[in-house]
């Protein structure tokens, strides 16, 4: 039986019972499949894993949070771990990073900061709507760097409807209002290019390289904030050639007056910004200070500094548990799936078998035509697919090919889930995209079209920023 819930848009399957039994007929399939030439038996049965976590998250016969959770179940009924072993890869540090990314964003939302901010924005612009949209992307730009970038676009989307309404004219309110959405759920995912913390992709991509190679917090910036700092406003004027708007302003004293109600940032507000101010720098700077203080290894990491911030907004009684039961659980849940399909590829030997295969395809190619396919096949794939998802299936393979092949790791995954954040062009490519869906502000075809006018060029940009960093030596 399908059970099923009433929703806003009335009712719809929770549980498909027949695309689960499509994911269990493919995962029988590999495993009836004689073993590979090479490949351990456990080995086979990692790799029918790696066919079920495709297809469960391609196919989401249940909401994805929960197709995520059936991943370390299918490790355990395929013999491949003990329950302690599958589940242990949902406890890994970057899984709390993100959990306290969360909380933080949703402290933000709730003490208004990101209303003033853009409320400042609307009267440094003179509420002209050109200036005011990249306004609103750089915040949501910048927000996306520090907290999740689904969560940004979620608190700053409220802010676009009210930005709308007070434009006159009905016809150019209603593209006033699709821009703005637009602008949001792309700055989010450029913002979130910048840093591990920004994306569940990143994350699980961040997670298997450093257990292969020293990476941190520093690491992922020097990559992703010049793409990011490139990428934000050559899409603000690429959004605004693929939906034409007049010449329009909008009143800016009603957002004047408010910015006199609310006076200066006190309280809570204050305190919540310097939280995370203070967690930023720490982020940036915590391997540096623990060394130079000999303090103990980690005590300064990116996850213990951001359940460190949470905790301390909850002294503070700035947040409790109340405002934090309403986060986006389901994204620790995806991502805690792809590291366990990462963790059983490479225990069962398989990742290793995967590599020998694909690593003869890329010997004597010039890295010009690797980093090209990578770019294109992320950026096309990650239009159909999930972002988080595709990241997630990617990422292990990518890690152990790098090593297998004699390329930098970095050289192969970076390019790759970077590419695979510039999920523009369907609901189903982004949670930012389907939020961008559910407002019924901006066409179908209008988000296909833009997506396409602002997703290529931007990986183009990608695709060279890689080569030319190759060229140079420096990656």
């Amino acid at each position: 039986m399908l059970l099923q819930q009433t929703g806003q848009a009335g009712v719809r399957k929770v549980f498909d019972l027949r695309r689960f039994l499509y994911v269990l007929a493919l995962t029988g399939a590999v495993l009836l499949l004689p073993t590979p030439v090479g490949l351990s038996p456990e080995g086979h049965q990692a790799l029918a894993l790696f066919v079920f976590t495709g297809s469960i998250l391609a196919l989401t016969p249940a909401p994805l949070p929960i197709s995520a959770l059936m991943v370390p179940i299918a490790q355990i009924a395929l013999g491949i771990d003990t329950a302690s072993g599958a589940f242990a890869p949902f406890s890994q540090p970057v899984v709390f990073l993100i959990l306290g990314s969360l909380f933080l964003a949703e402290a933000l939302r709730k003490h208004g900061v990101t209303r003033r901010l853009a409320l400042y924005v609307i009267v440094a612009t003179r509420g002209h709507f050109r200036a005011l949209l990249f306004g609103i992307m750089l915040i949501g730009g910048v927000l996306s760097m520090f907290v999740l970038n689904t969560a940004t676009a979620a608190v700053l989307i409220p802010v676009a409807v009210t930005i709308a309404q007070r434009v006159r004219q009905r016809e150019d309110a209603k593209r006033a209002l699709a821009l703005l959405i637009l602008g949001i759920g792309y700055s989010a995912s450029i913002g979130s290019i910048a840093t591990i913390v920004g994306s569940g992709a990143n994350v699980i991509a961040a997670g298997l390289l450093a257990q292969v190679v020293p990476f941190g917090f520093l690491d992922w910036m020097k990559y992703g904030l010049p793409i990011a700092v490139v990428l934000l406003p050559a899409s603000w004027l690429l959004l605004m050639q693929s939906i034409r708007i007049p010449n329009i302003s909008i009143d800016i004293q009603p957002a004047i007056d408010e910015i006199k109600q609310l006076g200066g940032v006190k309280g809570p507000e204050r305190e919540t910004v310097i939280v995370l101010g203070m967690a930023v720098f720490l982020w940036m700077t915590g391997a540096q200070i623990e060394s130079a203080l000999g303090l103990p290894a980690t005590l300064l990491s990116s996850a213990v500094i951001a359940i460190a911030a949470v905790a301390l907004l909850s002294i503070e009684e700035i947040v409790d548990w109340n405002d934090l039961r309403g986060v986006n659980w389901g994204v620790l849940f995806v991502i805690g799936a792809g590291l366990t399909l990462g963790d059983a590829l490479d225990k069962t030997g398989a990742s290793e078998w995967f590599a020998g295969l694909l690593s003869p395809m890329l010997e004597g190619l010039p890295y010009w035509l690797i980093l090209a396919v990578l770019v294109g096949g992320a950026f096309a794939l990650t239009q159909f697919m999930n972002n988080v998802t595709l990241g997630a299936i990617l990422a292990p393979i990518l890690v152990t090919l790098g090593g297998a092949s004699g390329i930098s790791p970095e050289r192969l995954l970076l390019p790759t889930i970077i590419a695979v954040s510039l999920a523009y062009m369907l609901p189903s490519s982004s949670a930012r995209m389907t939020l961008v869906a559910v407002t019924g502000a901006v066409e179908p075809k209008d988000m296909v079209r833009a997506g396409l006018i602002v997703g290529i060029p931007s990986a183009l940009f990608i695709f060279f920023f890689f080569l030319g960093l190759s060229y140079l030596g420096a990656i």
